[in-house]
């Protein structure tokens, strides 16, 4: 059994930002798409307007899944050794509406119940039709060996966001992460995570309980 965690979202890069509100619920808004719109893509064009998005993971969907590069992305390397049982914890940039410095949040997750490895050509319907890669790839882009994986009903986001701060890192990941004088915490955290983390032992429970801290109760 492992925990994974994943920043997922628009970052610092990105004019778009997710907010969250007062009551501490939330809006993660995804990357756009670096192909042009076809479909099957998505667009939102309230926030992107009509360019393609990558709606990933798709906690809404029916059944949650969440797809990455894990075989030609140095980022997503650590999730083929993800294992059905394991769990997807995702984290992501939010900017307070209050006006409050922004930071990281956890703000869902997906239990794994199956897991479709290097997906070199369209497999045909099955519960990964509505994954980002595969929009993207039926759009006319690339069948790149991507991963997609499934999660169960105790998959979704979380009501609230649970703060992912200096003290929540260290509690995780214990002293192995370089404080610099001159970067900030959110700096450091954003550099830690930029690549999956495979978490086990005590580290793997520390972020399991994190992420049922009260308030995080999920939905779909």
């Amino acid at each position: 059994m492992a925990a994974f965690l994943a920043n997922i979202g628009v970052n610092a890069a990105h004019h778009v930002r997710s907010p969250l509100f007062r009551d501490g619920s939330f809006v993660v808004h995804p990357i756009p798409e670096a192909r042009r719109w076809a479909p099957p893509m998505l667009r939102l064009p309230e926030v992107w307007g009509e360019r393609a998005v990558h709606v990933d993971p798709d906690l809404h969907g029916d059944p949650p899944t969440y797809g990455d590069n894990c075989r030609t992305a140095g980022r997503a390397y650590s999730l083929r050794q993800a294992q059905a049982g394991d769990v997807i914890v995702f984290m992501a940039r939010l900017h307070p509406v209050s006006g409050d410095s922004p930071g990281f949040y956890l703000v869902g997750s997906l239990s794994i119940v199956a897991i479709k490895q290097d997906v070199r050509e369209d497999p045909g319907s099955g519960w990964w039709d509505d994954n980002a890669h595969v929009r993207r790839a039926r759009s006319g882009g690339s069948w790149d060996s991507f991963w997609v994986f499934e999660g169960d009903g105790r998959s979704g986001f979380f009501d609230r966001a649970v703060p992912f701060s200096r003290p929540h890192a260290e509690r995780v990941f214990g002293g192995t992460w370089d404080w610099r004088e001159h970067r900030t915490d959110l700096q450091t955290i954003g550099s830690y995570t930029r690549a999956v983390r495979r978490l086990t032992g005590s580290s793997e429970s520390r972020l399991r309980e994190l992420a049922a801290a009260p308030g995080a109760r999920r939905h779909g």
